[in-house]
This record gives C-alpha cells, sequence and structure tokens, in this order.
C-alpha cells in the first residue's frame, strides 16, 4: 500500500471503504470490524470516527454518548481512556464480541495502518462543539507519531476542523463531509476550496450530478455513503463516484472490483 491519492486512476474502480470497519458482521469502531477489514484484499480504507476523551486522548467512537454502542453511559467526554476501557463495546452487537473495548485511534493506526489506507472522520457535536484547533492538533500528532501522515483522510461535517487540520500540516489530505441544511445548494468545489479539501463526502440520497460533475471538474474526489446494496454500489460506479462507503465492503469488492475488470 503506498501513499494515498484522493482519486482511483482513469479506469480503476472507486475505492472501497469499510464504514466503521466490516460493521455488518462485527461491531463498528472496534479493531475487531478493522481487523476484517484489512485481511480483505480488495477494501482500499477503514473509516473511522474520532472524539476526545476526559484526559484528551484521541478515541475511536462514533456518539458522543456511550450507551449505544457500550455498557457504559453519557457523554464520552465524562470519562478518561482508563475509564472508558472498563466497558464493554461489543456485547450489543453479539455476546462473542464482549472482550472488545473502544480503541484509541493510535491502538488502531498500530493495528491495522499499514494494511490499509484510514479515513479519520472527527466528530464535533452541534451543542458540544469541541475547539477546532485543539482537536485538530490532538488528531495530528497521533497520526504522526504513528508516521501515517501518508496513509489518511481526515474529514469533518465540522469544516473549520478541516481548516484548521490544513493549517497545521498542509501536506495532509482532508475532505469535507456535505451537510445537507448549511450547505444546501453550495458547489462541491466551493465547499472544498474554502478549506483546502481534496475529497467530497455526501449521503447517496444526496448526491446529484451537477454536485458530481462539478467537483470532477475541479478535480475533486467524491464519495459516497452508506451503500450497502450492491446494485446501488454499481449504479454509483456508472456515475463514475470514487470511492464508496459501506457497512459490508467485503460483499462489494468481489463485484466492485470483478465488473470494472470485464468492462476493460
Amino acid at each position: 500500500m503506498g501513499h494515498y491519492v484522493p482519486r482511483p486512476t482513469a479506469g480503476e474502480p472507486p475505492y472501497v471503504i469499510a464504514h466503521r470497519g466490516i460493521s455488518a458482521k462485527a461491531p463498528e469502531n472496534t479493531l475487531a470490524a478493522f481487523r476484517k477489514a484489512a485481511q480483505v484484499p480488495g477494501i482500499d480504507m477503514i473509516e473511522l470516527d474520532v472524539r476526545l476523551s476526559k484526559d484528551n486522548e484521541v478515541i475511536v467512537l462514533h456518539d458522543r454518548t456511550l450507551q449505544r454502542t457500550t455498557t457504559g453511559n453519557g457523554p464520552a467526554r465524562w470519562y478518561t481512556v482508563e475509564e472508558l476501557k472498563q466497558f464493554d463495546a461489543g456485547s450489543w452487537f453479539h455476546p462473542s464480541f464482549a472482550s472488545e473495548r473502544i480503541p484509541t485511534l493510535r491502538e488502531v493506526l498500530h493495528v491495522v495502518g499499514k494494511q490499509v489506507w484510514v479515513n479519520i472522520e472527527i466528530k464535533s457535536d452541534l451543542f458540544h462543539r469541541e475547539e477546532p484547533d485543539s482537536i485538530a492538533q490532538r488528531v495530528l500528532a497521533v497520526v504522526n507519531e504513528c508516521d501515517m501522515l501518508h496513509r489518511v483522510l481526515i474529514s469533518s461535517f465540522d469544516h473549520s476542523i478541516v481548516a484548521s487540520i490544513k493549517r497545521h500540516e498542509p501536506r495532509c489530505i482532508t475532505g469535507v463531509l456535505y451537510n445537507m441544511v448549511s450547505n444546501f445548494l453550495l458547489f462541491p468545489s466551493t465547499i472544498a476550496q474554502r478549506v483546502g479539501a481534496h475529497v467530497f463526502v455526501c449521503a447517496r440520497h444526496e448526491l446529484r450530478s451537477w454536485m458530481l460533475n462539478d467537483a470532477h471538474r475541479h478535480g475533486i474526489a467524491v464519495y459516497v455513503y452508506t451503500l450497502d446494496s450492491v446494485t446501488d454500489a454499481l449504479h454509483l460506479m456508472e456515475r463514475g463516484v470514487d470511492g464508496i462507503l459501506s457497512n459490508c465492503a467485503d460483499d462489494l469488492v468481489p463485484i466492485l472490483k470483478r465488473s470494472t475488470r470485464e468492462s476493460t
């Protein structure tokens, strides 16, 4: 696996990105889900969500609160990493995953970073916003410590965080997630270029042809989430999207990669 580039080469299939790992078959955002993804040839990248613990460690967790995916309760920000590690982050999915814990970003990069590229989505909640420079610097510190700068995409719905990442580390590849309310009718190129982003990420139902055309005209990659249907994924591949995020990325790989070989 070489340096990460935002768009596949012309004629190549879109990147297949494991959304929170293989989260259809293992608990999301756990080492088990990421290991499953890293073992599948043809999965290009894992996607994960990060936020900060009470002691300002970068942890991998989607929700602001713990109760949906762990035995903990309340905001993750209330707990230190040591306290968070007491919670079971797998039994909610299946009892066989009872030993899974909330991982730190550092742990994930050490375990699978050499096998797959990593899309790090930085979470900052509407009513509990993180200070952009602070969280950006903490994430970058872990990425650099693990020597992963050339193998990560850092993205966020909070575009001020993306701008901060670029300010602190201009070499970092970044992405903006589309917010249908605040970004409505704005061109993807406008949204991306004002914070120096290379990738535009949106939901399947949000993507319009004019958006795809505009992004590509300006050299910006387009990734779409979350596609678990082979039919939908093939349709988006035909439309020319550059990356497809899926909860069952392992199921899409043989279809998407074979389909491209057959058409060449």
